[in-house]
């Protein structure tokens, strides 16, 4: 069975073979596989896709800069978006009844490392499908596969199904690249396998001096995608060393003998018999949670190529569902309803997105909610450029003595020159945005009135068409503000996309007056400042003390500082601290689990 037959011949044809420019990679370039990788690396559109992915790779933890590079990588793509949302909703991560909607939001809850992963894997898809038929339908199968891997991952109950999907998505990232990058030597691949009968291995061999997968590996590695990817690449059967890498090679061989199969399909269920049975030795699947895995995955595939407005003969749809049918020896399978017309970009969508945007940012005002003030902002930024929609959006705060105002985060293509651009006096000298926001009212141009001169220069430098401000006072004062911006003059946004980033804009003031007031709280219930002849405070004053500041007082005894001293700085008898710091034990042992002892 060959996985290179099925292909059309169009991809031969589909672009031409770079030229051969300086390599930028490093080692022995005169290896086959660096001489390609160099080559590919030299690519005209290849830099643009590299960027993006190392800046998912880079974006490492959960704090705030990598969440804002991270969240910025995932809403470039509509797709990856969408996914990312519908993978936060999925039965495997969903922890409440409630939809989340906002990518900050799926993104808390996922995690870095799951964004990440799932990011890298449909970069890849987004890029590659965009080239040629033939290289849309490599990427098809790329994307069954990975779905394959998510979905085994999930019934075998491993913590991180994202991470099979990536491993799944790039198994074939070798045969993809020379597809794309070397469409003569793919055709003469081809025609070795087709008219003289070779294997694919060995016309692979032949053709390039080495396989698929030493190409794909090669690349991430330059990419520093993890050593589980490189590895799953090489994996062949169940002997693999890791889980993940036969997780890879079973889902790689169910899409190649249900999908993949010469002109005649042969005995496609005793095929498929053969490979659950090849890999009963690792992990054990029934026929049925066989069949379930394909339908998740091909619904799961049917929905990614309507959200990214990728155009797919329903014809070849239903093929693959026939095909899956025919292996599984059942009439039909999952949702086989293809609607080719669905538009997940509709005007339709809007209303509901904005007020569940809304809704979401609205459950993040109390402090309570563990959100700080920076993830707070995010949610703000995203339900503007979701809601509004802008092209670029920018929090801006003032500086602590009020004399500047600075770029805090900003979501959007091209925000990261944006955010270099923001940081201006604040008076009527700093330019139109500082002059705009003393005003202490929303101001968009040029919808509300004609850009002034100023106005004009600033767009010109900013390169937009139209921008705006949106304050954000507390207690009277300017604090900062929220601005947005469009490359084009028209079409202006309608007057709901306005009240809506002004709704945002009124939450997160709420949120700041919430994080104020609950300070305030806690400094007033924290015991005075302490003289060497103040006397002990009374047991009410004791009880008033606030359970952070309680916490506080033990936390400094547990770094060392002894009961004397504490008490003698705070008032607090020793014996009451003594007990607190008992009482914290206690309960710290049993959040862990165990039993506290004396």
């Amino acid at each position: 069975m060959s996985s290179a037959r099925s292909l059309p011949a169009t991809t031969a044809s589909a672009r031409p073979e770079p030229q051969v420019r300086p390599a930028t990679v490093t080692g022995d370039d005169s290896s086959p596989v660096r001489a390609r990788l160099a080559r590919i690396l030299a690519g005209r559109d290849f830099p643009a896709l590299s960027q993006q992915i190392a800046d998912t790779i880079s974006a490492l933890d959960d704090n705030a800069s990598s969440m804002q590079r991270l969240t910025n990588v995932v809403l470039r793509e509509y797709s990856l978006t969408l996914s990312v949302v519908r993978t936060a909703n999925s039965a495997h991560y969903r922890r409440a009844d409630r939809h989340i909607q906002s990518v900050t939001r799926a993104m808390m809850l996922l995690g870095a490392s799951t964004v990440r992963q799932l990011a890298s894997s449909l970069l890849l898809f987004e890029n590659y499908r965009k080239h040629s038929a033939g290289l849309k339908e490599l990427m098809l199968l790329s994307l069954l596969t990975a779905n394959h891997a998510r979905e085994v991952a999930i019934r075998l109950g491993i913590g991180d199904p994202e991470g099979a999907h990536l491993c799944g998505m790039c198994r074939n990232l070798g045969e993809v690249l020379v597809a794309c990058h070397f469409p003569v030597d793919y055709a003469r691949i081809h025609t070795l396998v087709r008219e003289e009968r070779q294997s694919e291995t060995s016309a692979v061999q032949a053709v390039l001096g080495f396989r698929y997968e030493d190409l794909g590996a090669e690349l991430c590695r330059y990419w520093g995608m993890p050593d589980e990817v490189v590895q799953s690449m090489h994996a062949r059967s169940s002997r693999a060393p890791a889980l993940v890498g036969a997780i890879t090679a079973f889902a790689n061989e169910l899409t190649t003998v249900m999908y993949r199969r010469d002109g005649d399909a042969g005995d496609a269920r005793k095929d498929l018999d053969a490979v659950v049975a090849r890999y009963s030795t690792r992990f054990k699947l029934t026929r049925a949670q066989v069949g379930d895995v394909v339908a998740r995955a091909l619904d799961e595939t049917r929905e990614l190529f309507v959200t990214a407005s990728v155009r797919v003969d329903a014809l070849r749809m239903k093929q693959l569902s026939e095909a899956a049918c025919t292996a599984l020896g059942v009439t039909a399978l999952g949702n086989d309803v293809w609607d080719a017309t669905q538009d997940s970009h509709s005007g339709e969508a809007l209303a509901p997105l904005r007020e569940r945007l809304t809704q979401e940012l609205e459950a993040k005002i109390d402090p309570s909610s563990g959100t700080d003030l920076g993830q707070v902002l995010l949610l703000a930024l995203e339900g503007t450029l979701r809601g509004a929609p802008f092209d670029r959006v920018v929090a801006c705060v003032l500086s602590p003595d009020r004399t500047r105002l600075r770029a805090r985060s900003g979501l959007g293509l091209g925000c990261e020159a944006l955010l270099a651009e923001f940081d201006f006096p604040m008076s009527v000298q700093g330019g139109p945005i500082p002059t705009a926001l003393l005003q202490a009212k929303a101001l968009y141009v040029p919808g509300d009135r004609a850009m002034t001169a100023a106005e004009q220069r600033l767009a010109a430098k900013l390169g937009v068409g139209q921008f705006g401000i949106f304050p954000i006072i507390v207690d009277a004062q300017i604090v900062g503000c929220i601005y947005g911006d469009r490359s084009v003059r028209e079409p202006l946004p309608d007057a709901e996309a306005l009240t809506h980033v002004q709704n945002l804009t009124a939450l997160v003031v709420r949120a700041i007056e919430a994080r104020r007031a609950r300070t305030s709280a806690t400094s007033a219930a924290a015991p005075p400042v302490r003289t060497a002849d103040s006397p002990p405070l009374s047991d009410d004053e004791t009880a008033a003390i606030a359970p952070a500041s309680k916490a506080a007082l033990v936390l400094r005894l547990l770094q060392g500082e002894t009961l004397a001293a504490v008490s003698a700085s705070t008032g607090v008898p020793a014996l009451t601290l003594e007990i607190w710091r008992t009482e914290f034990l206690a309960g710290a042992v049993a959040r862990l689990g165990g039993t506290a002892t004396t």
